[in-house]
């Protein structure tokens, strides 16, 4: 599936102006329903969460560093392999779920900021969102629009290419056909990125499993195509 170009998107604001709005407005509704749907999961102790090892002391701080240097290269210039490799030792490194409310939180921020107008603020956020976890894809596309508002071109422009590489290894987990090609995910926040990010309407989910493994079956509507599909996801473990 061809991605949309975001950056051109959000540059050319007469042109895209009412998918602009769409991508801003539905995020927003979007962060405050999963805020409530984790509320509502770990006040019920839900049954569907897999229950993982805590890996050793050794290993988290193994998991940890290379975590850093990841990103230390790909400052230095992005490229997929070194991004693919990222989103797996984000999993390794970041596990809580209080971690990943605060991640919701400070990205619901870093869009009340752009709706807002508030460049300063939101690029305050980004920096903290991306150091809470540099795969995020909300965290990336914010940190664009935030820096190329703030008259930095360059710094814009790298975020678009991280961003569209994030995408881009979301794709090479499967093809989101089948539950045998379903695609991997790091969380529901970039599950729901990736979404939108096509320009597609979430609709409804369920779950199901297989050989122990949680998939979910998201239906969406294209309306570029007038057609409702079916995309399998899973996360990581």
């Amino acid at each position: 599936m061809k991605l949309y170009n975001l950056r051109q998107i959000y540059i050319e604001k007469d042109k895209f102006l009412s998918l602009w709005y769409y991508l801003l407005q539905h995020k927003l509704l979007t962060m405050k329903s999963i805020l409530f749907t984790f509320m509502v999961c770990l006040l019920s102790s839900c049954t569907s969460v897999r229950q993982t090892q805590i890996p050793s002391d050794q290993a988290q701080n193994e998991y940890a560093a290379r975590y850093l240097a990841l990103i230390d290269d790909i400052e230095t210039g992005p490229v997929l392999t070194k991004i693919t490799e990222l989103r797996q030792f984000v999993v390794l490194t970041i596990r809580n779920q209080s971690h990943a409310i605060a991640e919701e939180t400070l990205t619901h921020g870093a869009f009340e900021a752009i709706e807002a107008i508030d460049w300063t603020t939101c690029l305050d956020i980004v920096d903290e969102l991306l150091a809470m976890n540099y795969a995020s894809l909300n965290g990336h596309y914010t940190a664009m629009v935030c820096q190329l508002e703030s008259d930095d071109a360059a710094q814009s422009q790298y975020h678009e290419s991280v961003m569209n590489q994030l995408l881009e290894a979301v794709w090479l987990t499967g093809n989101g056909e089948s539950l045998e090609t379903a695609f991997q995910v790091i969380n529901r926040a970039e599950r729901d990125a990736f979404i939108e990010f096509h320009g597609l309407e979430f609709i409804k989910h369920s779950v199901t499993r297989l050989d122990g493994q949680n998939y979910e079956v998201v239906t969406l509507y294209d309306a570029r195509k007038d057609e409702t599909f079916e995309w399998y996801f899973t996360q990581y473990q």
